[in-house]
């Protein structure tokens, strides 16, 4: 699937971007949970840079631009990368994540400059313009994620999962590296996603009803973007380790053999919140 990630066409368009109207209600699927982990996951000192792609089946540019765009960075997933699809006013309801309005709004007023076009996207809190030159949008996301890698490591994050008929367990471990005065607020949010999404998605050249999706979030640990609490502001010391559980539902329409895990640790403060790390689980 990676090859073929790399070979995308990018269909060339008038329509460079969609206006987004977060007017259209979205279903509710967030999860919750507790508990600590039976056996110790392995938390790797590494950064991983997050993608943060927003879009909708019913605006051209996503599919003909937006979409490939993401997909082609997703070659790196896990080793360099990871990477969200988010939709919220779909036409198709069930792709929607009402969780992704939040996330929206800040990113929208905080990184995009409140310009509301779709298709948008973002290398943790910077965003990456997207034009009809797979090359150019792929080479700008690995600069960034590179450059994010070269970076210090706050906070490693690793992850395991698991699932039980309708419901998805994960286990989570939360690493920081340097001693942390107390007043700083991090969080932990965990998303599961469905690759190889099936669905219909207006492009520049018409309808595809059998559109191929990637890491569209269905589901995560909170009911807002930035997770749950890991310190409770309370200060953190040199190699202090987080051990946590979350019990998610899946719904019977979802692919399990597809479900992944995007884990990102965030650090509250500003809008959006400053994203520390990620990781994921396949």
């Amino acid at each position: 699937m990676k090859k073929l990630i790399l070979s995308f066409v990018i269909i060339s368009s008038m329509i460079t971007a969609c206006k987004k109207d977060d007017s259209t209600p979205a279903d509710d699927t967030s999860g919750g949970g507790g508990g600590g982990g039976s056996t110790e996951i392995t938390i790797e000192e590494k950064n991983r840079a997050a993608i943060i792609y927003f879009g909708e089946d019913w605006c051209p540019p996503c599919g003909s631009n937006g979409g490939p765009a993401l997909d082609s960075c997703l070659y790196n997933e896990g080793s360099l990368l990871t990477g969200i699809k988010i939709n919220t006013t779909s036409n198709n309801s069930s792709l929607n994540w009402s969780v992704g309005n939040g996330m929206w709004n800040a990113y929208n007023s905080g990184v995009f400059n409140s310009a509301s076009t779709i298709p948008a996207m973002a290398v943790n809190n910077v965003k990456q313009s997207i034009s009809t030159s797979l090359g150019s949008n792929y080479n700008g996301v690995v600069q960034k994620a590179n450059a994010f890698a070269a970076t210090p490591v706050v906070a490693g994050l690793g992850l395991r999962k698991s699932i039980d008929g309708d419901s998805m367990t994960i286990e989570t471990g939360v690493k920081f590296y340097d001693a942390i005065a107390a007043g700083s607020d991090y969080r932990l949010a965990v998303y599961v996603v469905e690759d190889d999404l099936v669905a219909s998605q207006s492009t520049s050249s018409g309808t595809q009803a059998n559109y191929v999706h990637h890491n569209v979030v269905r589901t995560c640990n909170a009911s807002t973007y930035t997770g749950v609490n890991i310190n409770n502001s309370l200060a953190i010391t040199a190699d202090q380790r987080f051990d946590n559980n979350f019990k998610v539902y899946l719904k019977p329409s979802w692919n399990k053999a597809k479900l992944k895990v995007v884990g990102v640790i965030w650090k509250m403060g500003a809008s959006p919140a400053t994203l520390v790390n990620s990781n994921v689980v396949l």
